[in-house]
């Protein structure tokens, strides 16, 4: 592998973490020059991890403009909850399958850290415990592949706002949720568990497209 490979790899983990936390505005442009002067390095293995990034859909490639950070429609983001709901049900439903009293005490735990930072209007340490929450069930059915498959769908979302961050609706109304699908789960019920947490993610999506897509407001049956 050359030098500029090496420094392509870098440079393409970086600004494609950076793009997925949302350090980036949608259609912001990211200038060549700047970048090489930042990482140290030439134009070329910039262009080259931008051209990478495009490949994954986080840059696209503007008339008269350049390489800037692409967004999601709401079409985009619609079809990648659709394959959510699927996978995260699935993972939910093999989950209730391997489920023990160790995991159900770390998501009550989980629940109980949520209703304490939510009292204390702490929204950032709720969405890690929400986070926290889903991976701890997922991870219950022992399907690594699977797993991962969920991890790459999170990203293409992280870069929107948060959903919790002052919203505390929907905080109030998750945790709600994650005290049903535990219950489901206690009861080793596999159907149960995967309708309740699709219809969780369902409802995570509508708030998704509530909050970003201002031409959807009126239409969405979001549940309250």
């Amino acid at each position: 592998m050359n030098v500029y490979s090496t420094k392509k790899e870098i440079i393409y983990h970086e600004l494609k973490k950076e793009i997925q936390e949302g350090k980036y505005e949608f259609g912001e442009k990211l200038v060549i020059s700047r970048l090489a002067k930042r990482f140290g390095t030439s134009e070329i293995p910039v262009r080259e991890a931008i051209n990478q990034l495009n490949s994954d859909n986080l840059i696209e490639f503007t008339p008269h403009v350049g390489a800037v950070v692409s967004t999601l429609s709401s079409k985009d983001i619609q079809e990648i909850f659709e394959v959510r709901i699927e996978l995260e049900g699935l993972a939910s439903r093999l989950a209730a399958e391997n489920i023990n009293e160790e995991i159900i005490n770390n998501l009550r735990s989980i629940i109980t850290a949520s209703e304490d930072c939510l009292e204390k209007n702490d929204f950032e340490e709720i969405e890690k415990l929400n986070m926290k929450f889903h991976l701890t069930i997922y991870e219950a059915s022992d399907n690594l592949l699977l797993i991962g498959m969920i991890r790459d769908l999170w990203n293409n979302t992280k870069r929107y706002p948060s959903l919790f961050s002052n919203n505390r609706g929907h905080a109030m109304h998750s945790i709600k949720e994650h005290k049903f699908i535990v219950e489901a789960l206690e009861m080793k019920d596999p159907v149960l568990v995967e309708n309740a947490m699709m219809k969780h993610k369902a409802n995570a999506a509508k708030e998704v497209l509530r909050i970003t897509q201002q031409d959807y407001y009126n239409n969405l049956d979001i549940v309250n």
